[in-house]
């Protein structure tokens, strides 16, 4: 419900700032489809925000500082809330297209990362299975 009342104020905000939702471009939802993932990626995985994870550490079950720790520790969770904020920062300010674009590039080329280390683990794992095989 929180999720939803947030959504309704932004919303309300976007209509404020007269920035009424227009058609977006199918390169505009792909760049803020990338800036979510790299968004999302940062604050969930990445060791240079681990510091930030750490605060929530001891938070425990069923109390505010737990419900933060489940938050910031689930990429599915961030990755609806950073849809949100992305979203409304596109809408509302123009500005803000330049991080988008930034977060954006950064999100496609961890993608590429993430798909040549898949690809370097494979062949890895094919050669070892080889020289296993004949005995090397």
């Amino acid at each position: 419900m929180f999720f939803i009342g947030l959504v309704y104020i932004a919303f309300e905000l976007i209509l404020w700032a007269g920035a009424t939702p227009r058609s977006v471009s199918v390169w505009d939802t792909i760049l803020m489809l990338f800036a979510t993932f790299r968004l999302t990626r940062l604050v969930v995985y990445d060791s240079i925000t681990r510091w930030f994870r750490d605060w929530f550490e001891d938070g425990a079950e069923y109390t505010f500082l737990g419900t933060l720790k489940t938050l910031i520790n689930c990429p599915w969770c961030m990755g609806l809330w950073f849809a949100a904020v992305v979203s409304v920062a596109y809408f509302i300010a123009p500005f803000s297209w330049f991080f988008i674009f930034i977060l954006a590039l950064g999100g496609a080329s961890s993608l590429l990362q993430i798909f040549a280390n898949g690809v370097g683990w494979k062949a890895e794992y094919r050669k070892r299975k080889t020289n296993a095989d004949y005995g090397n």
